[in-house]
């Protein structure tokens, strides 16, 4: 397995900052976005489960909801979100070596990668699907945290 399925955070590479669920909402479709690391905040701790064939289905620790590109759309610019698992092709992620420890994550339905839209630096930005660029905001790191 290329990436650890224990509960950790995940770090974008170009900002430092980290996946969080919206308001740590518990609502299916509550969006995913990057926030600077709050220790013991369960809505910035995700697990990477492997389902086979080399995809993943990315667990939220506080819902146990999992990553979901919204409506299964193959646009870039799309939501991603938490969702109940259904097992669909925009619940399943491949992780991609991208060198120095950093992954680049794609959704199995549109081969596009998640992305912090407009490679933005702010807390609050929200986590898309988008066309692989090559930059740094289509980087990931997955760790455990150090509280």
């Amino acid at each position: 397995m290329p990436i650890s399925n224990a509960w950790g955070i995940v770090t974008a590479r170009h900002s430092g900052k980290i996946m969080d669920i919206t308001g740590g909402s518990r609502d299916s479709g509550a969006l995913l976005q990057q926030w600077q690391f709050l220790p013991d905040h369960p809505n910035q701790r995700f697990r990477f489960e492997a389902l086979g064939n080399g995809f993943y289905l990315i667990r939220v620790q506080h819902t146990s909801k999992v990553l979901d590109v919204a409506g299964g759309s193959h646009d870039s610019g799309a939501a991603v979100l938490q969702w109940d698992w259904h097992g669909g092709d925009n619940q399943r992620f491949a992780v991609e070596a991208a060198g120095d420890g950093f992954y680049r994550i794609r959704a199995k339905h549109s081969g596009k990668v998640l992305d912090v839209s407009g490679g933005s630096r702010d807390n609050g930005a929200r986590v898309i699907q988008w066309d692989q660029t090559g930059g740094a905001n289509q980087l990931w790191r997955h760790g455990v945290p150090i509280d």
